[in-house]
């Protein structure tokens, strides 16, 4: 079976040892190990390791910009970052710079051997604490985006309304049918589209089409 190449770069000789250790030689070679970016550089580029583990904070260049360049120039090896650091901002810049492992520093071993076996695949990990942020994240933006939409504004009248208009009922069809002035139906239009922020009666069918208030079949 081939082993998969590995290389090592932290500015912490106890770290890199103990990553070391959790590796089974007969399925892990460590091929090279550095203690700052500049060196990591140096021997990715000679070495060609499989997976490149990196530390996020290292003298002369920190796990993020050597990621970028090793993307860039070297991408046949995979980066996984090792972090202390939970906030989102960081495993962010970590994968945009083209990382495919996230993991967290005081993990459990075998979370470093499964994210390894992931990016050898070509997919991506992150430590489980990494990702219930980023999912809580995802979470509160869409909660953030339904509050925000202008649709949920309108009063059940004015929906009401609006289902009418895109299905074509004039202004005085929809004052006979709801009791109402053809005064009081336009004032609701009005009131609708600043809502909506739409200018035009093709743009508000179109919000109605759009939020199932009325189907086009």
């Amino acid at each position: 079976m081939k082993k998969t190449r590995i290389f090592i770069a932290d500015d912490h000789p106890v770290l890199r040892s103990g990553i070391k250790a959790i590796f089974h030689p007969e399925e892990f070679e460590v091929v090279g190990e550095a203690d700052n970016g500049v060196a990591a550089l140096k021997g990715i580029a000679s070495l060609k390791p499989d997976i490149a583990i990196l530390d996020i904070t290292m003298p002369d260049l920190d796990g993020i910009a050597a990621t970028k360049r090793i993307a860039d120039e070297f991408p046949d090896t995979k980066v996984i970052i090792l972090s202390m650091h939970t906030d989102l901002s960081r495993p962010i810049e970590a994968f945009r710079a083209g990382a495919l492992g996230y993991v967290l520093k005081d993990s459990n071993p075998s979370e470093l051997l499964k994210a390894i076996e992931k990016v050898k695949s070509g997919a991506k990990y992150a430590s489980p604490a990494v990702t219930e942020e980023l999912l809580n994240d995802f979470v509160d933006v869409i909660k953030k985006d339904q509050a925000q939409d202008p649709f949920d504004t309108l009063s059940q009248r004015e929906k009401e309304i609006l289902k009418h208009i895109a299905d074509g009922s004039t202004s005085r069809e929809i004052a006979e049918k709801l009791f109402i002035s053809i005064a009081t139906v336009k004032s609701h239009r009005n009131n609708i589209m600043k809502k909506l922020k739409v200018n035009d009666m093709a743009s508000l069918i179109k919000t109605a089409i759009r939020k199932g208030i009325v189907h086009t079949d």
